[in-house]
């Protein structure tokens, strides 16, 4: 089987982006789906939010009115981070709970750029979601230090790597590295500590003799290389390094403490972007949260919990009334009938499978009803 033949601790990208929605059919199909799975009276269910407080998530509001027939509770923070903490006020706002979680991530669709995104305000592109590329952005600068720096080169046909003297942990103290790369002893053939040698032609690398796995994976890609040294780049996997986080300062919030121990296989993810990979994992790891949270707190015993939790992509158009609109993909489902502690947790496939079960019908208010009540918004009102 493909996991055990390739180890993953993080979400397959491709996996968890095996189907897309936009917002009209994944809202309709889950109002179906908590009415018809959920057993949930719709008058008595208020829908929540744990989305980030983007400008380009705002359509996503509209949806939630439209479908649910108010405006959402809020139950995240930025970056779309889990806010346990309001979990207990939201159930005591309505018998049943439908939940829409997730992160988020920008796609320019002239350029096919993913992680930015244009801003109407700023009259620019910028990056989406900005929270995350603030997050990783130490992350990839060392990383892309170490795929360009660390060198691959062939001597009487034998493989040697190149390793700038910083990531053997000779540099100087007054660099300001938060996360430092650090590499793993099976990148090298025999002892790190003993076995490299110095050379009067690179006095600020170590030369060592790459390990035999190494050299069977880059002869499998047919990777060409000569005596001529040049970047190990996309060959450096998460496999041959990890991260330590070396600043004399504690983590700088909760999201980067919980996303660095994976961040050796984010930044070097291949198949999507590291902005998508992140975002993919962020969302991972606040359904997990979010699932614990609920089936931990005694207080939501009572309330029925319908989730979803999956990747949003941001798109813009400099077309029609609003100008930002969003692609979902479903990546978990949970659900707790009310009175049960605890509840069924489903994956990719799962969770894809609920909700193609379901046909959405006429929502109860049209997106464009509310847009045309907002456009009346200025009007004088009597009091």
């Amino acid at each position: 089987m493909s996991y055990l033949e390739r180890p993953r601790i993080i979400p397959d990208n491709r996996t968890v982006m095996s189907r897309q929605y936009n917002l009209s059919a994944l809202f309709g199909k889950l109002r179906e789906v908590a009415i018809d799975y959920g057993k949930f009276d719709m008058a008595k269910t208020l829908p929540v939010m744990v989305e980030c407080p983007d400008e380009s998530q705002g359509l996503k509001t509209l949806y939630f009115t439209a479908t649910f027939g108010t405006s959402p509770f809020i139950g995240g923070k930025l970056a779309a981070e889990l806010d346990t903490k309001a979990i207990v006020p939201a159930s005591h706002h309505a018998e049943n709970l439908v939940y829409v979680m997730g992160g988020h991530t920008g796609y320019d669709r002239p350029t096919k750029t993913w992680g930015r995104l244009y801003r109407e305000k700023e009259g620019g592109f910028s990056s989406c979601c900005g929270k995350l590329a603030g997050i990783i952005g130490p992350y990839l600068k060392e990383y892309e230090y170490a795929r360009n720096s660390i060198k691959l080169f062939k001597e009487k046909g034998r493989l040697f790597l190149e390793v700038p003297d910083r990531l053997m942990g000779i540099h100087s103290s007054d660099e300001t590295h938060p996360a430092k790369l650090c590499l793993e002893p099976f990148l090298i053939k025999g002892n790190s500590g003993s076995e490299g040698a110095m050379t009067a032609n690179s006095p600020r690398s170590v030369v060592f003799e790459a390990h035999p796995d190494l050299r069977q994976r880059l002869e499998s890609k047919k990777r060409k290389i000569t005596r001529d040294p040049t970047p190990i780049g996309d060959n450096l996997t998460g496999d041959y390094f990890h991260f330590l986080w070396v600043s004399s300062s504690p983590f700088p919030d909760d999201i980067t403490r919980r996303l660095h121990p994976l961040m050796h296989r984010i930044v070097s993810s291949v198949d999507y972007p590291p902005m998508v990979t992140v975002a993919n994992v962020h969302t991972w790891i606040e359904f997990n949260r979010f699932v614990d949270a609920v089936q931990a707190i005694p207080d939501v015993l009572s309330t029925g919990i319908l989730g979803v939790s999956g990747l949003t992509v941001d798109l813009y158009s400099a077309k029609g009334p609003y100008h930002y609109s969003n692609i979902y993909y479903p990546q978990y489902g949970f659900f707790k009938p009310a009175g049960q502690r605890e509840g069924v947790v489903m994956g990719p496939s799962e969770i894809d499978h609920l909700l193609d079960s379901y046909t959405p019908k006429r929502e109860r208010y049209s997106v464009d009803r509310i847009l045309e009540y907002n456009d009346r918004a200025g009007e004088k009102v009597e009091f």
